[in-house]
């Protein structure tokens, strides 16, 4: 499974940097001893290397460890055969199988990989990821340039395995203002399923009114689907508990509302131990993933 696109195990402690890079916005976490920041910018150039060194400056991040999560619309996604050749050269063989998949020009891609976590014997796929070099590669530099080590990049898919460790298997209906909705399902901290949904971008915004008009019935059939899939498909035994975690005023209605479609226990997800990433959930995704490489 993706741990990240690429980057290197350290030791290095103190400062962590989490950063969330949207198509529009970016956001930056700072933690260390001593402070505790969160702040988004919009980034409506998409110039994402200078909003992010005017976002890491308002603190002393110097020697900072990083951690980068992209969110949908900044990578692109695909499902292949795994290739016929050692597990050790899928990286190589993505470069000639998968390239053709994604609108990145071919010399441009940055490529890598995870495998669902399934109970069928006969899954055969891999999930490739490609994201652009001409937007990462500044943003590497701009990290550079202010001192920062790169553990990783990884996306909001696989950023969401941190939300719930448990055993058995779990739904996470997942929102961020500004993205598509996500539906994931993870199994002791590992990703089984993962798709975007149209047509909820603006979840964040929508109260009870709209809700009445018949969206969350949609949601729940959208959310059953996904459920089907994975026991059908993946031949997972069951699904234990489904998880909302979205920014919106009216989000206890949505999990009132969606109880009412199934017999699993639906409920709000809180994994946050500090309330400043109430808004931001993948920078607090993203300094998990750090205190695991540091650990």
């Amino acid at each position: 499974m993706l741990a990240k696109l690429f980057g290197k195990k350290t030791t290095t402690e103190g400062c962590k940097l989490s950063i969330v890079i949207q198509p529009m916005s970016v956001t930056v976490a700072v933690t260390s001893s001593d402070v505790s920041f969160v702040k988004q910018l919009p980034c409506p150039d998409q110039n994402y290397a200078k909003t992010i060194i005017n976002l890491a400056q308002e603190n002393d991040v110097k020697g900072a460890l990083c951690y980068i999560v992209l969110t949908h619309g900044m990578y692109q996604v695909t499902q292949i055969d795994k290739p016929n050749v050692p597990e050790v050269e899928y990286n190589q063989a993505l470069s000639f199988s998968a390239k053709d998949f994604f609108t990145i020009s071919a010399e441009n891609q940055i490529l890598d990989y995870y495998q669902n976590v399934t109970n069928n014997p006969n899954n055969n796929k891999l999930n490739v990821v490609a994201c652009d070099k001409n937007i990462i590669q500044p943003v590497l530099s701009a990290l550079q340039s202010i001192d920062v080590e790169l553990s990783g990049i990884s996306i909001d898919d696989i950023a969401l395995t941190h939300f719930v460790k448990d055993e058995q298997a779990n739904l996470i209906v997942f929102h961020n203002p500004g993205t598509q909705l996500l539906l994931c399902i993870i199994k002791n901290g590992e990703l089984c399923f993962s798709r975007h949904i149209h047509g909820y971008d603006n979840l964040h915004q929508l109260s009870q009114i709209d809700f009445e008009g018949g969206i969350l019935g949609n949601l729940g059939l959208e959310a059953q689907r996904s459920i089907d899939y994975a026991i059908g498909q993946l031949k997972l035994e069951s699904i234990a508990n489904i998880y909302l975690c979205v920014q919106n005023f009216d989000s206890e209605y949505i999990v009132t509302s969606l109880q009412e479609l199934f017999d699993i226990k639906v409920s709000l997800l809180s994994p946050f131990d500090n309330e400043e990433f109430l808004r931001f959930p993948l920078n607090y995704a993203a300094l998990k993933e750090l205190e695991m490489e540091v650990s």
